[in-house]
């Protein structure tokens, strides 16, 4: 594959440069010369099966069994977006995967409510709109940044709060062994929970991050967002923006926040809070770099005459 600028002769300066596919074709190409189409409909298909199999066990957990919290609280909960924006975005590219590959022309599909299916599961039209492309590029993205996000912040803070709390309040020897056992040794405490809830908070928590690796590595070859760089960064700090406020609705819906750091009362004060929520919004950035990072250590390692040629 080549870039080629907009202007390339007379001595006219080139100030923009095309990639030379359009992202939605990248997201539905791996990077990997020896994953072929069929494999990668397959490997898509696979992963869509997890998700939804996963998404119907944590369904079931959630409204059956966790005694925490309210099931109109999960509308609000960030995990449970960053596990719709995953599911959503496989979905999306499995069926553009599907299509491109065993039905490239959907108007020569037989049958008229096959043709219309067929159709509204392809690649979109005028995939060269670079509107469109920074729209869906945005998607892509801000599905991989919440879902590290999610990660990061429920590893590293909310387990140890919870836990640490969980002591406090109780006072027992239980609890105070549940913070020695989350502090010293990692998974221990949600390994003795038994399989269903480890498994349901290792999906929630782990799994969609891990789901979003393999789709930079293997599953497309999309470049990363160097035109719209700023816009991009901004754009992801704005929805971060906006979740905090679809929190602050939560709380007024169902008397629960989503993240304890949203509570005055449990932070201590305001600024705390307004604290908590600006590191909250810079997280975003941070993770659309890791992001980059792994998009960068992949086109590294398919540089040498490995991409696909579509």
């Amino acid at each position: 594959m080549s870039s080629s600028p907009l202007l390339g002769g007379s001595n006219l300066p080139a100030p923009v440069i095309m990639q030379d596919h359009p992202v939605f074709l990248r997201a539905s190409h791996s990077a990997w010369h020896w994953i072929d189409q069929k494999a990668l409909v397959a490997s898509r298909g696979t992963v869509l099966g997890y998700l939804v199999a996963a998404a119907s066990m944590t369904i079931h957990y959630k409204t059956t069994e966790e005694k925490e919290g309210t099931g109109l609280s999960n509308l609000f909960n960030f995990s449970t977006i960053c596990s719709a924006l995953t599911f959503i975005y496989h979905l999306i590219t499995f069926a553009w995967t599907y299509t491109h590959m065993y039905h490239p022309e959907p108007s020569e599909v037989e049958g008229r409510l096959a043709r219309l299916i067929i159709k509204a599961m392809s690649l979109p039209e005028n995939m060269g709109s670079p509107r469109k492309q920074f729209y869906f590029q945005l998607f892509h993205s801000t599905t991989t940044v919440f879902c590290f996000m999610n990660s990061v912040i429920y590893w590293l803070i909310t387990r140890q709060h919870d836990a640490a709390a969980a002591a406090v309040t109780v006072g027992s020897e239980v609890a105070a062994n549940l913070v020695k056992a989350t502090s010293g040794t990692p998974l221990s405490d949600l390994l003795g929970e038994g399989w269903y809830k480890t498994f349901i908070m290792i999906n929630l928590y782990a799994a969609n991050s891990l789901i979003m690796v393999v789709e930079i590595f293997f599953f497309n070859s999309i470049k990363p967002a160097l035109v719209n760089v700023c816009s991009h960064m901004l754009s992801l700090m704005g929805l971060s923006g906006a979740y905090l406020a679809w929190g602050a609705v939560g709380k007024s819906v169902t008397g629960e926040y989503p993240f304890f750091w949203m509570d005055e009362a449990q932070v201590g004060s305001k600024e705390a809070v307004s604290l908590y929520s600006i590191g909250f919004v810079l997280l975003a950035p941070m993770m659309c770099i890791l992001m980059h990072g792994f998009i960068g250590i992949r086109e590294i390692l398919t540089r040498p005459g490995n991409r696909t040629d579509y």
